[in-house]
């Protein structure tokens, strides 16, 4: 039964990814690194898509503000697994700090929409991000923290610790 659930949660697992990466484990390790391991970067290196769902934002308009990115995916179970603390954190921080969801899988609005309407999420949802080529990902879920300045703190897996660090950081800077 074990080697069964494992084998299942590798499935899904592999599943979620956005696209199959040529070099696996240098991707893996830039995907898994902070922005202090990685160049410089800000909040101007990367766009978003058109919104689907949730207050309209520009990250133009975002300066003096927080931010994250969360690349995720209606068919990733893991992504599916964090929206709940994702709108937890966006709540908490909804004075300093502006979340948006880029939806980044093969699917259709009103797809997004029910899965945003089921887990009751109040932040931004958009058609997916770009960002530069050094710290781009292929894999979901993935989070790019920005501070107030708009300086990129961490890119990487939301369940990864340095992602909590790096939003307490990035809050304070604003707090």
């Amino acid at each position: 039964m074990k080697h069964l659930f494992l084998a299942a949660f590798t499935a899904l697992a592999l599943s979620c990814t956005a696209g199959a990466a040529d070099k696996k484990d240098e991707k893996k390790d830039k995907d898994s690194a902070s922005a202090s391991e990685s160049a410089e970067h800000t909040l101007a290196d990367f766009k978003i898509g058109a919104s689907i769902t949730g207050p309209e934002v520009k990250l133009e308009d975002l300066k003096g503000k927080a931010v994250i990115i969360e690349n995720w995916g209606v068919n990733c179970g893991p992504c599916l697994a964090s929206l709940p603390d994702m709108q937890k954190l966006s709540k908490r921080h909804k004075e300093n700090l502006v979340l948006i969801g880029a939806h980044s899988q093969d699917a259709t609005d009103d797809k997004v929409k029910e899965v945003v309407k089921k887990h009751k999420l109040t932040y931004s949802i958009v058609k997916g991000s770009n960002s530069p080529s050094d710290v781009s990902s292929n894999t979901i879920p993935h989070a790019y923290v920005f501070d107030a300045e708009g300086k990129l703190l961490f890119h990487g897996v939301p369940s990864d610790p340095k992602f909590d660090k790096a939003v307490r950081k990035a809050v304070a800077k604003k707090a």
